[in-house]
């Protein structure tokens, strides 16, 4: 009889508990299929890895829905359409923007829904939200400018060092030139500092005797200068009485000629007329050297 009765107490309490798993099941899983929600889509231009369906949809850091899908965009393999479910009351207006967010340090990351006035119309439900650039995005594009950056100066790095090398080397081989150079160098420059010794010595053993020819030169210098100024004195001298000459024998031939002019006139005359005579008696004999012998009409010769 008790064991009866125990068994009709586990009995109500396994159906109370299972009325009231009903009845919390019923009001949740009401709530949520009764509940009204809007359908977006957003297209993002790059990776959204990261972000995985049924992640949390932020609006202004206010949970308003989430994720329900992630596929790769049809017109354009190289961006990622995702659908958000979010309330039917959530204002979003055609300037609202989606951002993506890292949620903690996981890695894992939420949309933010920012923007949007009451000046705009309301974005009607199916319809794309515009992705906005976030701090992600920039930090993103920094980075790559960043990475490209060191790359490029990894490389400039690199042929510098070469470069260097190629310096490095080329310098040893010039300083192995200057061991070549120096050493003949520092024997020629003890050479010439012997050879300075020895003349310092010629010179003075023999500076008395170059004292003595350098008085020498210099009084045949003197003599030469002064026999030179004599010379010039004489030739200016006799050049002078030369010209004074010449001078007046050019008078005396201007007045012979002007006292002789007639007779002088008359003999040239003479000589000209001479020159024509010859000249005719020369063309005369080439054409009849008859002439030397006979004269011209040569005499009839009678018999006896």
């Amino acid at each position: 009889m008790q064991a009866k009765a125990q068994k009709i107490r586990v009995g109500l309490f396994t159906a109370a508990t299972l009325f009231l798993l009903a009845v919390v099941l019923i009001v949740f899983g009401g709530m949520r299929f009764w509940e009204k929600n809007a359908h977006y889509r957003i297209v993002f231009d790059s990776s959204v890895i990261g972000l995985h369906s049924g992640a949390e949809v932020f609006m202004n850091g206010i949970k308003v829905g989430s994720v329900s899908s992630i596929e790769v965009a049809r017109d354009d393999i190289r961006k990622v359409a995702v659908t958000i479910k979010v309330m039917d009351n959530t204002p979003i207006h055609a300037d609202t923007q989606a951002f993506l967010q890292l949620a903690g340090i996981t890695g894992l990351k939420v949309i933010d829904l920012r923007g949007g006035t009451s000046a705009t119309p309301p974005l009607p439900p199916g319809a794309q939200i515009a992705v906005g650039v976030g701090i992600l995005d920039k930090l993103e594009k920094q980075a790559q400018t960043i990475v490209d950056q060191t790359t490029d100066l990894m490389k400039r790095t690199t042929v510098v060092m070469d470069r260097a090398g190629d310096v490095m080397t080329r310098a040893s081989t010039l300083t192995d030139n200057l061991n070549a150079v120096t050493e003949p160098a520092l024997v020629a420059v003890n050479n010439l500092a012997a050879m300075s010794g020895s003349l310092k010595g010629m010179v003075e053993e023999n500076r008395v005797a170059l004292r003595g020819t350098m008085a020498a030169v210099n009084q045949t210098a003197t003599g030469a200068t002064d026999l030179i100024k004599q010379t010039n004195t004489l030739i200016s001298g006799q050049a002078t009485q030369l010209f004074t000459s010449a001078g007046s024998v050019v008078g005396d031939l201007k007045r012979l000629l002007g006292a002789n002019e007639g007779p002088l006139r008359a003999m040239v005359f003479d000589l000209r007329e001479a020159s024509r005579s010859f000249k005719e008696l020369g063309r005369d004999l080439r054409q009849r050297p008859s002439r030397l012998l006979f004269s011209d009409n040569p005499s009839e010769r009678k018999l006896p």
